[in-house]
């Protein structure tokens, strides 16, 4: 047998929380990659024993083809720390990692199975029903748990934890997507209740499509009144794409009448603080301007279906309202009773004046 590592156990063995483990390097394609291959909680002679009967593959640098135990709880730890260094929703993400872990603990990667996701769901759906009061958790909230462990299994597979994706097949529920856009009454009245502080930032969503989290962080320095611009740049922006909001004459006006607040680089305050969160006003406003159904969030769906009924191309939009594909674009442009009815009479009117320019035909001399 080799000789002992520092913790007195012989060479490529070793052990941690989790049991004893094999740790090795082996050349594949021509590079070296580090291996490691649990064995669980088993006595130290059988660990010896199992490490024995490899030594010969190890020491000539092959694959163990022996089951691959890199835990789930492992690969949850590692898509997080790619969250926190490149995603914006790291903190959404942070909790759903925890509901994930929960569930399937530490548990071999490669045990897992589309049966074994289906009792998450079903636990999840269960616990939501509950929380809500027998109120159905919606799908749309589900799928967002089951993106984040299709993400983690997926980095998994990428870093060579695991040879292939254990949950393929795994299907997302159907989402309908929202479409609640406000009448102009509506607005209106929505506007007549809320208090100074919201109504500003409840205007620039309608009119701009901003994102809360944008309107939320806005910075006087991001605001060029000059230039009727406001200018988000990557860091500051969910798609972490820099893009700039034009400003009408309205949100000209609007900016020139906020007070800024001493000490503070902040647009909204309140009280001298940053507003971090309007949910609980914003709803208050709802409920009195008797708007059921609606959320902040909605206010970008009246922005890009109001810009697009203003004759504004879907490309134009996009870069305003800072969608970076199409099909997510399409999900927010609402088309109703009034867009298909203008299209038909459109429609007719082209038709009569072919008619017409027919009938118009001069006779041949």
């Amino acid at each position: 047998m080799s000789r002992p590592n520092v913790h007195g156990l012989p060479q490529h063995l070793r052990k941690d929380a989790g049991g004893y483990f094999l740790d090795y390097s082996v050349l594949e394609g021509g590079i070296e990659k580090r291996k490691r291959v649990r064995l669980g909680q088993v006595p130290l002679a059988q660990a010896k024993k199992v490490l024995a009967l490899h030594m010969q593959e190890i020491v000539e640098r092959k694959f163990l083809n022996v089951e691959n135990t890199a835990t789930f709880g492992e690969a949850a730890d590692s898509f997080l720390a790619y969250s926190r260094a490149r995603r914006k929703t790291f903190k959404n993400d942070s909790q759903i990692v925890g509901r994930l872990k929960a569930f399937f603990g530490n548990r071999s990667l490669e045990s897992l199975n589309l049966d074994l996701v289906e009792a998450f769901i079903a636990e999840r759906m269960d616990k939501g029903n509950r929380q809500f009061e027998g109120k159905a958790l919606a799908g749309t909230i589900v799928n967002h748990d089951i993106g984040i462990l299709k993400s983690i299994i997926h980095r998994a597979f990428l870093n060579g934890l695991i040879e292939k994706n254990p949950i393929r097949g795994v299907k997302k529920f159907k989402e309908t997507p929202r479409d609640r856009v406000l009448e102009p009454e509506e607005y209106q009245r929505l506007l007549d209740q809320c208090r100074p502080h919201v109504k500003a930032m409840v205007q620039l969503a309608y009119l701009t499509g901003m994102r809360r989290g944008e309107i939320l962080g806005l910075r006087w320095d991001q605001v060029d009144l000059s230039n009727k611009v406001i200018v988000l740049e990557a860091a500051d922006t969910k798609t972490q794409e820099k893009r700039e909001v034009p400003l009408s004459a309205t949100l000209l006006e609007l900016f020139k009448r906020i007070p800024k607040t001493l000490g503070s680089p902040y647009v909204f305050t309140y009280k001298g603080e940053r507003i971090k969160s309007i949910k609980t006003a914003f709803l208050r406003a709802c409920r009195a301007a008797g708007i059921p159904n609606f959320r902040f969030h909605d206010l970008r769906h009246c922005a890009v279906t109001n810009l697009r009924k203003a004759g504004v191309s879907d490309t134009v939009i996009m870069s305003i309202s800072g969608h970076k594909t199409y099909a997510m674009f399409k999900r927010y442009n609402r088309i109703d009773r009034q867009d298909r009815l203008k299209a038909m009479q459109g429609a007719e009117a082209l038709i009569d004046t072919n008619k017409t320019s027919a009938l118009e035909v001069p006779a041949a001399q």
